[in-house]
């Protein structure tokens, strides 16, 4: 997907053409990992936030930056009258007003994509919920996959000032829409590292309860946690498990007696019991 990005830019980058950009901001895969780097720095995950980086890194630079680098220089060599473009140099030799509003469609971007993360899950389920997603993706790609392909152009065109240039409305978009707009988003929404730690408790005294069910197959089975507040939550399970045995009518209770007791968290608790046939064929 970067590299079909990457393509699309590099070409509407080369025709001077708005259009065939804003396509490959279509096809850029970049929200997930931004939305990594931005809660590993909220909640102090090392492995989360470096992997975005990295994978940011790896889809920006290695990629992106060298696809295009890769196809300018085949272009040139064939046709006549490759050079710098007016939506190059808009990347490549930004003015302070054009990286301001740079800036500020990151920031935007990455409020949009928190916004949509902390929702509810009602939405999300929703269609149109995963339209908005997607929509936001097109977004957060606006920052980055133009300034990347931009890179690549001005190192393949012999013009290593507008890679750095660009370079640097880069690294400026992706601290704007990584941490800027979207770790303020989720603190003024009111989201900490305390609420991760009670959702993760809330799921192991959950996990705990379920192992004790007869018939309880774990594969398959989840446990879905939603905080409606400091000490409040909604604990939806699918329980999967085979045929045989009685499940107590109790669970649901038993459940949001074992949270309270462990996590002093009150809980809703639902349970869909998904009774299964199951059957292993014996090799040879």
């Amino acid at each position: 997907m970067v590299v079909a990005a990457t393509v699309m830019a590099t070409a509407g980058l080369l025709l001077n053409s708005a259009a065939a950009v804003i396509g490959s901001m279509c096809v850029a895969p970049f929200m997930a990992p931004s939305r990594a780097v931005c809660i590993g720095a909220l909640f102090r995950n090392r492995a989360v936030f470096f992997g975005g980086i990295v994978k940011q890194f790896v889809g920006l630079l290695v990629i992106g930056a060298c696809v295009a680098a890769l196809i300018t220089s085949a272009l040139r060599q064939y046709f006549p009258g490759i050079d710098i473009t007016p939506e190059i140099a808009l990347r490549a030799m930004p003015t302070s007003r054009d990286v301001a509003l740079s800036v500020l469609i990151a920031v935007s971007a990455g409020a949009a994509a928190s916004l949509a993360l902390i929702t509810e899950p009602s939405t999300i389920e929703r269609l149109w919920g995963q339209v908005i997603d997607a929509v936001i993706g097109v977004q957060v790609a606006i920052s980055l996959i133009p300034p990347a392909a931009v890179i690549g152009i001005g190192w393949a065109l012999g013009s290593p000032e507008h890679s750095w240039n660009a370079f640097g409305l880069l690294v400026l978009n992706v601290t704007a829409l990584d941490l800027v707009g979207s770790i303020t988003i989720l603190v003024i929404r009111g989201v900490r590292r305390r609420h991760l730690e009670l959702k993760k408790s809330i799921r192991e005294t959950v996990a705990l309860t379920l192992h004790y069910v007869p018939g309880f197959i774990p594969i398959g089975s989840t446990v879905n946690v939603t905080l409606l507040g400091e000490k409040d939550a909604l604990v939806d399970v699918i329980l999967r498990r085979r045929f045989g045995g009685k499940i107590p009518e109790t669970l649901a209770a038993t459940i949001s007696d074992d949270i309270l007791e462990k996590t002093f968290c009150r809980a809703n608790v639902s349970v869909e019991v998904i009774p299964m046939l199951t059957h292993v064929r014996a090799l040879g």
